[in-house]
């Protein structure tokens, strides 16, 4: 396999993971356990971050089903232009520049390690 399938399939497995959040068949911490780690294109590690947002936000959309919409409206958005093996739009990628070019992987793929380093990230 080039790195250009490569690439394609690593966003392909990205997309799997967010509409499985998104329709609820795994949780969200499940999805960053599984996320491909030794990816270095921006449109996956931006997907990594869009995540963890997406799981510091769970009490928001528990209060504004508006809120909830639109954020699961921009996760199914971002699931279909990877699953075509697309990038990202530049502005997204930018949007989350500052996120995705620090290091919130674990080597070691376990819950507790997840939950630490999300708690650092989003500063509990």
């Amino acid at each position: 396999m080039n790195n250009a399938d490569n690439i394609i399939e690593t966003r392909r497995r990205t997309a799997k993971l967010i509409i499985d959040v998104v329709l609820n068949k795994i949780h969200v911490l499940e999805a960053l356990k599984n996320f491909p780690k030794n990816s270095d294109d921006p449109s996956v590690l931006v997907c990594f971050h869009i995540l963890v947002h997406y799981e510091a936000d769970e009490d928001i959309r528990k209060k504004d089903p508006l809120y909830k919409e639109t954020q699961d409206e921009f996760l199914v958005e971002t699931a279909e232009t990877l699953i075509k093996g697309e990038p990202l739009p530049v502005n997204i990628i930018k949007e989350y520049k500052d996120y995705y070019e620090s290091d919130l992987f674990y080597k070691v793929k376990d819950n507790k390690s997840i939950l630490k380093r999300l708690g650092k990230f989003i500063n509990l």
